[in-house]
């Protein structure tokens, strides 16, 4: 039986010291297709811009090991209502003017695919999350695209200034007061 993954939750402080570990997990991920590992992929720019999204109100890492070694990572920050991603083409109203949890990395080593751990990771990273919805891009050819799709969230804006092209997609995390659906 193979040793159990265990998964860890971390503050800003704390992720500032797991990020160059996990940035040659990311690194791995974003070599293959469709990512190849272009500019937009880089290790420096991950750092860069990962050690910047650390200040953001409700950042949170979660990582999972096995052993003591990164199999996978996810974090994400909390987004004000009329905030949105830098460069996607605006979403419906009602989801511009809610708050938002922004997923910002879902990472999960090859090996470790198809067995639930990246929903673990994103379950855990959103628990107990007070925004009204979760988004996130993602790249339209890549595995993960389809995955989002069939957990149920939807797509409500599009990211088409740097290839590759990926879409915004929210999940609704909470129902509107009054309890009706959005």
């Amino acid at each position: 039986m193979p040793d159990e993954a265990v998964v860890s939750v971390h503050d800003r402080s704390e992720a500032l010291d797991l990020l160059d570990e996990l940035a040659d997990l990311y690194q791995q991920v974003y070599a293959e297709p469709p990512y190849n590992a272009g500019p937009k992929f880089s290790r420096a720019r991950f750092l860069d811009r990962t050690r910047g999204q650390t200040l953001a109100s409700g950042f949170r890492l979660v990582v999972a090991r096995r052993k003591t070694v990164p199999i996978g990572f996810a974090f994400g920050f909390s987004m004000m209502p009329g905030a949105w991603w830098a460069n996607a083409s605006p979403p419906p109203h009602e989801v511009l003017e809610a708050d938002k949890y922004a997923v910002v990395e879902l990472v999960v080593s090859k090996p470790e695919r198809g067995h639930g751990l990246g929903r673990l990771l994103l379950n855990r990273l959103l628990a107990e999350r007070s925004e009204r919805f979760a988004t996130l891009a993602a790249v339209l050819e890549s595995e993960a695209y389809g995955i989002y799709l069939r957990w149920g969230w939807e797509k409500v804006g599009e990211f088409r200034v740097e290839p590759p092209f990926s879409d915004a997609l929210v999940l609704e995390l909470r129902r509107k007061a009054g309890g009706a659906p959005t």
